[in-house]
């Protein structure tokens, strides 16, 4: 029996209660991709939610109390390396971005959000994603293929 397709997991994630609301209706109203969104404002919650299950996006505020973004990207990355991380930043310095960058953030938004860019940036950020994804089954498949005897 084949797996059936499920939407894509996004997970938001800034401290500002108003960014996450506007974020999260933007996306749910107008996104080409049909996103199963999860939104957070509490980024250590958002930590503990990205190591139980992992996301195929993760859109997330740079700057943050308690757990930064770098620190949500790393954790992301080493649950799945195809996971697509957007950063949002309004004030950032040169070092997070190079750092953001070094750690495979897939991209980055100014402060306060263009709406047509950032849903340009996810419809990219999935279409990545969804490249990674079968490149990556089709080399486990290829080392699973019984040999004829």
């Amino acid at each position: 029996m084949e797996p059936q397709n499920q939407n894509p997991k996004l997970l938001l994630v800034d401290d500002d209660p108003n960014m996450i609301r506007l974020l999260t209706s933007v996306i749910s109203c107008t996104a080409e991709v049909d996103f199963d969104v999860e939104s957070l404002t509490d980024p250590v919650c958002a930590r503990n939610r990205i190591e139980e299950g992992g996301v195929d996006i993760l859109v997330t505020d740079l700057e943050m109390p308690a757990v930064n973004g770098l620190e949500l990207l790393r954790c992301a990355k080493r649950r799945n390396a195809a996971t697509q991380v957007l950063f949002m930043t309004g004030h950032s310095t040169q070092e997070a971005l190079l750092s953001a960058l070094e750690h495979g953030a897939s991209d980055y938004l100014l402060k306060p959000v263009n709406q047509l860019e950032l849903l340009s940036l996810l419809r990219h950020a999935y279409e990545r994603q969804q490249r990674w994804k079968k490149a990556l089954l089709g080399t486990w498949r290829g080392r699973h293929v019984t040999m004829p005897e």
